[in-house]
């Protein structure tokens, strides 16, 4: 019933205006002119890492509109009658991250080719964007002229439209994968040939089946397939709806502000998939570091807010053994280096001293994290990575300003004096374990020796 609830807010993304209804009552495909053209949607797109490139097959939609929606409607039946329990010593093993038991919730896996539908068309959309258009050379009428700006307005109306779509496609995503391990493992699993499309006759006889109220029936041979427990690292057999999470990311990554909400969404959806997965599904994101996809979501440009999102899922990530050694990729594009150089330098002007805070704290607790593994990748000794001459840097430029907050509030209340206070500990805990395993911390500390002066006697 929770997830129902959420499913049907409206609307169900906070600044949107649309919501699951608007994709249940939709009757029209991607608009095939609109699609036609090759630059309706930005002519300045950069273009996101190769690695994430794939064929248009792969970005087209796996069902027609109809049928996600048929579907869709199937799999809010059977959600309306299942009881939302966990289901014995297997609820146990599928406990995640944060502990909680999980309910299986089978029929949410039935919204997916929905969700699929819409963010595959926003992916071959964009993809579109990429090609080169041919310039037009000679004189231009006043009727071309005219012609022309009604085709840049209807473009830009496509453009919001398709964009909007996918916003609330990310937003009930996000629900599904918040409510429902079905969709979790479906996601993360590597068996999706069953699981991506489901034939005419099952969804025939699915409903046949809600409708007559065989509710055992239909919760025991109407759900999808369930994929064995082992996930393997290979890209090539990800879920395809995975894969355009992944896409939507890099393309709203690279595009800058004019899909922050995309990229918001999507980093939401991650984080709570990688906090509902097991160690053994948290595997697939492998491709997701490898690929350099979060790197443009730690630049300069991005909100504080992506980036706040981006470390969260870091943070989960590096409880993999083999997923926490890829954060430093000992070149340039190293994933720590540009959080280090992210914090230091404090490029988005518009954040809340609040959410700053909220940022260094789950940057100190990625380090612990990292520092904590059996193969550490902080301070990675035999290599020359930038990231291991900024990370103490970064720390006590963080340590000093959380300092000389706590010292301006000192006769006053201050709003996150808790949270302040929890902050220095941790972080000077951590300063002490990398002051013992670095033999150059003396020389590390030197940029800003005056600031490490003055905090660590006041702290």
């Amino acid at each position: 019933s929770i997830l129902l609830n959420a499913l049907m807010k409206q609307p169900i993304v906070p600044g949107s205006v649309l919501g699951l209804c608007h994709l249940l009552s939709s009757n029209s495909e991607p608009l095939p002119g609109a699609l036609s053209q090759p630059n309706y949607l930005d002519t300045k797109f950069t273009q996101p890492p190769s690695s994430s490139r794939t064929t248009q097959d792969e970005t087209a939609p796996p069902v027609s509109l109809q049928e996600a929606q048929k579907l869709a409607i199937t799999g809010l039946n059977l959600i309306a009658m299942d009881e939302g329990l966990p289901e014995g010593r297997q609820a146990e093993s599928q406990r995640g991250f944060l502990h909680l038991p999980r309910c299986r919730i089978r029929g949410a896996v039935h919204l997916l080719p929905l969700v699929e539908h819409h963010i595959g068309a926003y992916c071959q959309a964009v993809r579109r964007a990429e090609t080169p258009v041919n310039g037009s050379c000679g004189n231009h009428s006043a009727a071309a002229s005219r012609t022309h700006t009604n085709t840049v307005s209807s473009k830009e109306d496509f453009r919001l439209s398709l964009e909007e779509t996918t916003v609330v496609s990310l937003g009930i995503l996000y629900y599904l994968v918040f409510y429902s391990w079905d969709v979790v493992h479906t996601l993360l699993s590597t068996e999706v040939e069953k699981s991506s499309a489901v034939g005419d006759e099952q969804v025939s006889q699915m409903d046949k089946n809600v409708l007559c109220g065989n509710k055992e029936d239909t919760r025991t041979q109407g759900a999808l397939p369930v994929a064995p427990q082992d996930a393997p690292s290979n890209s090539q057999a990800q879920h395809p709806l995975f894969k355009k999470l992944l896409q939507v990311l890099a393309f709203s990554a690279a595009r800058g502000s004019q899909t922050d909400s995309i990229l918001n969404q999507s980093l939401k959806v991650l984080v709570k998939l990688a906090e509902n997965s097991t160690m053994d599904l948290l595997i697939n994101f492998q491709h997701l570091l490898s690929s350099q996809i979060l790197l443009p979501c730690l630049c300069a440009e991005t909100p504080l807010a992506a980036v706040l999102l981006t470390v969260r899922l870091l943070s989960i990530l590096a409880q993999h053994q083999v997923l926490v050694a890829q954060l430093c990729s000992r070149s340039d594009t190293c994933l720590l280096l540009a959080l280090y150089m992210y914090i230091t330098s404090r490029p988005d002007k518009s954040a809340s001293e609040p959410l700053w805070l909220q940022l260094e704290q789950e940057t100190v607790r990625l380090l612990a994290r990292c520092m904590q593994s059996s193969s550490p990748v902080v301070l990675l000794p035999g290599t020359t990575c930038q990231c291991n001459l900024e990370v103490v840097k970064a720390l006590i430029i963080m340590l000093h300003r959380q300092w000389m907050k706590m010292r301006r509030c000192e006769n006053s209340l201050c709003a996150d004096q808790e949270r302040v206070i929890q902050f220095l500990r941790d972080a000077v805990l951590l300063l002490h374990s990398l002051s013992q395993k670095d033999k150059l911390f003396h020389e590390h500390c030197l940029e800003v020796l005056h600031q490490y002066d003055q905090a660590m006697p006041g702290i």
